[in-house]
């Protein structure tokens, strides 16, 4: 897990967000909340389905796409595109948001060829590690 910095230092990929685990009520929340962050910036909804679909197939779609579908994900939030600066700023007005989230990556040339059901487990071990991590400090 790589610390993120303050700088205008562009991350990996097309400028897009992709939401996975929400309900119907906070998928409009959410895209509401990423269009008034920035126009430009791509909104994607998990489909139900996507647990084998890799990362890139996901990034590809349409700006909205599967905003209707529930799925079991954990909620998760990946972007993409970001610059460092800009990422923690809009980690920080999505808290003000009162949509509590479980996991957030962002994505990187070597994550864009998982699978998302895989990320989303490693985001799950990664946690369980940091938790483990403080209890013992």
């Amino acid at each position: 897990m790589k610390e993120i910095g303050e700088t205008d230092k562009k991350l990996y990929g097309e400028y897009a967000v992709l939401y996975a685990g929400f309900s119907k009520d906070e998928r409009v929340r959410l895209k509401d909340f990423s269009k008034s962050h920035s126009e430009k910036l791509k909104i994607v909804f998990a489909c139900k389905d996507d647990g084998d679909a890799l990362l890139k197939e996901i990034f590809k779609r349409d700006d909205g796409s599967c905003i209707e579908e529930d799925t079991d994900f954990p909620k998760t939030v990946i972007m993409s595109g970001f610059t460092e600066k800009e990422l923690l700023e809009f980690l920080k007005k999505l808290k003000t948001l009162d949509i509590n989230y479980e996991l957030a990556a962002v994505l990187t040339r070597f994550s864009k060829d998982w699978k998302l059901k895989d990320l989303v487990g490693e985001l799950i071990k990664e946690r369980e590690e940091l938790a483990k991590r403080n209890r013992k400090n």
